[in-house]
């Protein structure tokens, strides 16, 4: 079955697309990309929300009518005032590091995953990169949350990633909530666990996390 979709930039230039429902996003990314003259650019739906291109466009509740846009990815460095040191995203969607003290900056061990990255978040002396399957790739201080392996299989389907202080907590496409890092800052979420089921939204302070679920409570 076909869906048809508008696809526009953002100077208002327009096109109408049929795409098949089995189809990834990533291809109908392509196909926009193709008929409006963009490169490298992030496919949104109103909210703002960017279509990972590993989803079908079933997965991903495109129906008829539905408006998108193309946005050229831009450069974005991200750090934390402290010890992180900087990751560049780049436009194609690599990232290169620097600086910073403990080793933070170093991703030389995950250098080969960094590609196709959505979004980069630094913890204190840590980053956590997003990516565009929903996969999470992690690496800085163990502690501080450089070290997602005892997560690393709940990490999957991921639509955001929030830092804060010297952890990191994602929300998944379902609604479940994963954290990590020190947990004395917010770390360990096991004593809410059961409370953190269609979570919308994740707000971080220095050392705490709140989340606003469906219905509304906090």
């Amino acid at each position: 079955m076909s869906v048809q979709v508008t696809v526009s930039l953002l100077s208002g230039k327009t096109v109408s697309i049929d795409v098949d429902s089995t189809s990834s996003v990533g291809e109908l990314r392509k196909d926009a990309q193709s008929q409006l003259g963009i490169g490298s650019s992030r496919l949104m739906r109103a909210g703002p929300e960017e279509l990972r291109h590993a989803m079908t466009v079933q997965e991903a509740g495109l129906v008829n009518g539905d408006e998108l846009q193309l946005i050229r990815k831009q450069l974005e460095i991200s750090s934390r005032r402290g010890s992180a040191g900087f990751a560049l995203l780049k436009s194609d969607g690599s990232v290169v590091t620097w600086g910073g003290r403990f080793g933070a900056s170093d991703s030389s061990a995950v250098q080969g995953q960094l590609q196709n990255v959505q979004k980069v978040q630094a913890s204190c002396a840590s980053f956590a990169a997003l990516l565009d399957d929903g996969s999470v790739v992690t690496w800085g201080r163990a502690v501080d949350g450089g070290d997602s392996s005892q997560v690393q299989h709940q990490l999957k389907g991921v639509r955001k990633i929030q830092a804060f202080d010297c952890a990191f907590a994602a929300i998944r496409d379902d609604g479940f909530v994963v954290t990590w890092g020190d947990p004395s800052v917010g770390g360990d979420s096991s004593h809410v666990q059961h409370q953190l089921k269609d979570v919308r939204q994740i707000q971080a302070s220095l050392h705490a996390l709140a989340a606003l679920l469906g219905d509304g409570s906090v």
